[in-house]
């Protein structure tokens, strides 16, 4: 395995962009990160009001 192009892999925002940087040619924006969804669909529970101030295209937190 290659060592990581950047020098802080580890504070790396996904697991995508993580395995990206150790891959040559791996493209992070060809992936979806389902981890990344995870955590903002458990934002929107935890915080309704602001999730409906901040996303007002989306269903109120009280229909989902």
């Amino acid at each position: 395995m290659a060592a990581p192009k950047q020098p802080q892999a580890r504070m790396s925002p996904s697991d995508i962009e993580t395995y990206a940087s150790y891959v040559k040619g791996v493209d992070p924006a060809r992936y979806y990160d389902s981890q990344a969804r995870e955590f903002w669909l458990a934002a929107k529970a935890r915080w309704p009001l602001l999730a409906d101030v901040l996303y007002p295209d989306q269903p109120p937190a009280a229909e989902r």
